[in-house]
């Protein structure tokens, strides 16, 4: 077991003292529930890191479990859907039902809390003579990129945010004193920026040792920092003038309306710089003969623990991720309930094998724009069995890409293994009375997910996973690293920079298994203007990246979301047939209409945090 992530797990049980008042407070709240007895916490080494592991333990996962939040950031973007009938916050976001009275998805004061702990450590741990001096810099380097982090998290959700003093209030600190404003947007990226420079300094280059791993080290926060390098640059937070109204009580302005390309440079410099470090490249896997498999590479990117393109990342907490994921990706056939479907916006986003996009955008009636230079079609079914599809499944789901079929479940599929019997594998059945598509919760798009889950995953009629091997959660990894650096480097410059842009969008296609972009026989045509190359980086993005909870922000930065994250939601038309080779089957209906607003770009901060913080001003539109 690792032992490091085996002391987050037992910080629950450890700490109870410290975390069961902290969860309901005010960031700012004077009485500090988790500073209970300090004096003895930072007198002992093991204690001192056993708080620091209750520091790192506010860092979100990814997926299903998230501290007990409502379900995933996946199922309020347009990739997915949450088909429980128990799942409140995901539909009342989705239809626009939410506000500063009634917040969903609310990070911002479990964040803080996060950031306050992490503040008490760095201010007592150079009390501990327990532990030695040179121990004593780094856990405080990884106190000060954890503190940095959350910060950043909170920028990309709610804009602007409020930057808490270096030393935590005092219980005696008059209310007077705890009324802060919000920092300007620019000036929180320069102060993050410094701490994460700081906390470098102070840390080792890479973790190494088996026992430590998923602690932070230098590549760790500079992936931190240069992904928020890159946020900041984009069109949400860089000359928006949306906001032009959006100021402090004092009339400052919180976000700078003007447009600043030379923060796209700072965000490609930042990536560049962890590119130069991992010259091993992305993980792959090759066949027999020594070629790129493309499936295995992509699937087991996320299940190889620890492998060479992971940047940071982590053992997820006692199974939860683990098990609240399968379970709900899992088919009925195998004891799941395949409640997370992909939208057939997402579906139609992966590209042929040939490296085409199917779909090029939708008329007016939901139906589809497709590529004649895909292959692509909808009618039909497949007259054979493949290494990646099934005699009869729709022509659909036919010479797609290898990642769709690491991360589609379709009618048709068969699941991720032959179960414990070693009988024939499961072939999903999503239609109104078929094997797994029965009961209240179910997918409603007629699609499942399968990315994230192991091949030896084995369930038995009482929820609970045999024989399964873990997967991680995954903070940073190359293959996005890769995207961002492209899509800074567009961004600055196209021109300047297409070749290099090339390079790193194809090696992330090459890894996929499909032709790169180029003027070659058998590449797509290559990208000819910033825009084009911009519309191919997203159209990546959203294939490479599915279902790992940046969808969501993506859409939100780029300034799209008014267009993708509003109106009809599609799926397979589940109640159309009841055999996989009904044509009325595969036809596009919408299961959901979403609502997206100018004002929704940014969370309403909870109406209790500015009532209390009176110079805490509210996000715009709200």
């Amino acid at each position: 077991m690792n032992i490091f992530f085996f002391h987050i797990r037992r910080t629950i049980a450890c700490l109870a003292v410290f975390a069961a008042a902290a969860c309901n407070k005010d960031f700012l709240d004077r009485q500090p529930d988790d500073m209970l007895d300090l004096d003895k916490v930072f007198a002992q080494a093991l204690e001192a890191e056993r708080y620091l592991a209750n520091v790192y333990s506010y860092t979100p996962p990814l997926g299903d479990g998230n501290h007990g939040f409502e379900s995933s950031f996946i199922s309020i973007a347009d990739e997915a859907d949450f088909g429980a009938s128990f799942m409140y916050a995901n539909h009342m976001h989705n239809i626009g039902n939410w506000g500063p009275s009634t917040t969903v998805f609310n990070f911002w004061t479990y964040l803080y809390q996060g950031i306050r702990s992490a503040s008490v450590f760095i201010a007592r741990i150079d009390e501990c003579a327990d532990m030695s001096a040179t121990l004593r810099t780094q856990r405080k380097a990884e106190a000060r990129a954890l503190r940095a982090y959350y910060y950043s998290l909170l920028l990309r959700q709610y804009g602007p945010v409020v930057i808490l003093p270096e030393t935590p209030f005092e219980i005696n600190t008059p209310p007077a004193e705890l009324q802060l404003p919000r920092t300007p947007f620019d000036a929180c990226v320069d102060y993050l920026v410094a701490e994460f420079d700081q906390a470098m300094a102070d840390l080792p280059d890479r973790i190494t040792d088996q026992g430590q791993l998923g602690r932070i080290d230098q590549l760790a926060v500079q992936a931190m920092k240069a992904r928020m390098l890159l946020y900041a640059a984009s069109p949400l937070f860089n000359g928006n003038t949306d906001y032009a109204a959006f100021t402090n009580p004092d009339n400052t302005p919180l976000i700078n309306t003007v447009y600043d390309r030379e923060k796209w440079k700072a965000a490609a410099d930042a990536a560049k710089v962890i590119i130069d470090r991992m010259p091993a490249g992305l993980y792959r896997k090759t066949d027999e003969s020594g070629s790129i498999d493309p499936l295995r590479s992509y699937r087991d990117v996320f299940l190889d623990r620890w492998n060479q393109e992971i940047i940071w990342g982590r053992q997820p907490k006692e199974n939860l991720l683990n098990w609240h994921w399968w379970q709900h990706c899992a088919p009925r056939q195998a004891g799941g309930e395949s409640v997370y479907g992909a939208t057939q916006q997402q579906v139609d986003a992966f590209f042929m094998a040939n490296g085409e996009r199917p779909v090029m955008g939708y008329n007016s009636d939901g139906s589809p724009i497709i590529n004649p230079r895909a292959g692509y079609s909808e009618q039909g079914f497949a007259e054979e069995n493949t290494a990646y599809w099934n005699e009869g499944v729709s022509n659909m789901y036919v010479e797609r890409e290898p990642r769709f079929y690491a991360t589609i479940s379709f009618n048709g599929a068969s699941w991720v293994n032959k179960g414990s019997d070693n009988n024939q594998s499961y072939r999903f059945e999503f239609w109104m009375g078929g094997a797994d598509l029965v009961g209240e919760n179910y997918s409603k798009t007629g699609y499942a997910i399968r990315k994230f889950i192991h091949p030896s995953t084995i369930w038995n009629p009482n929820w609970a996973n045999v024989n399964v091997e873990q997967m991680q959660d995954i903070f940073f990894r190359l293959g996005e690293v890769y995207l961002n650096y492209a899509e800074a480097l567009n961004e600055y410059d196209f021109n300047a920079n297409q070749s290099e842009i090339l390079r790193y969008v194809n090696l992330v296609r090459e890894r996929a298994g499909i032709p790169g972009y180029g003027n070659q026989s058998g590449q797509v045509a290559e990208p000819a203007s910033q825009e084009a190359m911009r519309e191919a980086i997203r159209a990546e993005r959203r294939v490479e990246l599915a279902f790992e909870d940046f969808r969501i922000w993506d859409c939100r930065r780029w300034k799209i979301a008014e267009q993708t994250d509003n109106g009809p939601f599609y799926g397979i038309n589940i109640r159309g047939g009841n055999q996989l080779s009904d044509p009325e089957l595969y036809k596009r209906i919408a299961f959901e209409n979403r609502v997206f607003q100018r004002r929704h770009y940014l969370w309403p901060i909870p109406q209790t945090e500015v009532e209390r913080n009176r110079q805490c001003v509210q996000n715009p539109f709200w």
